[in-house]
């Protein structure tokens, strides 16, 4: 049950008579890698001319090293920080925000502009899905 650590990028090649192709590009980052993950959100905002990817939340597996028989398959909430992606040259920068204290997965985002808004999802590590609505300018 390992997820990959690369990011994968879908982009539309050409459209023509109602038929739409894409093209999927692997690519490997480099800066703050964020860990493999699901439930997660990545968002594309356009901020200062430039568009980046944003990501945000979800679980992994626990490492390999941690997993005991009784406890394979288990997953943990990936800390709360924010990462932006260059998918131009592959890079990501992680950041950290105060409101933001546990991880959240499964939630909503939405992109406008320069701003990502985050609504619900849920938490291991408190049981609950708060109902707050986070906004998040870059």
């Amino acid at each position: 049950n390992e997820l990959s650590d690369k990011i994968y990028v879908m982009s539309v090649v050409g459209k023509n008579n109602k038929k739409v192709t894409f093209r999927c590009t692997e690519k490997d980052l480099v800066g703050d890698v964020p860990e493999a993950r699901y439930g997660h959100s990545i968002d594309v905002v356009y901020s200062r001319g430039k568009s980046m990817g944003v990501l945000f939340g979800g679980r992994s597996y626990i490492p390999s090293a941690h997993r005991t028989t009784e406890k394979w398959n288990s997953v943990a909430d990936c800390l709360p920080h924010v990462f932006l992606v260059d998918f131009e040259f592959g890079c990501s920068t992680s950041y950290i925000l105060p409101e933001l204290q546990d991880g959240l997965s499964f939630h909503v985002s939405i992109a406008r502009n320069d701003t990502i808004y985050i609504l619900g999802g849920h938490s291991l590590a408190s049981t609950i899905r708060p109902a707050n609505l986070y906004r998040i300018r870059v």
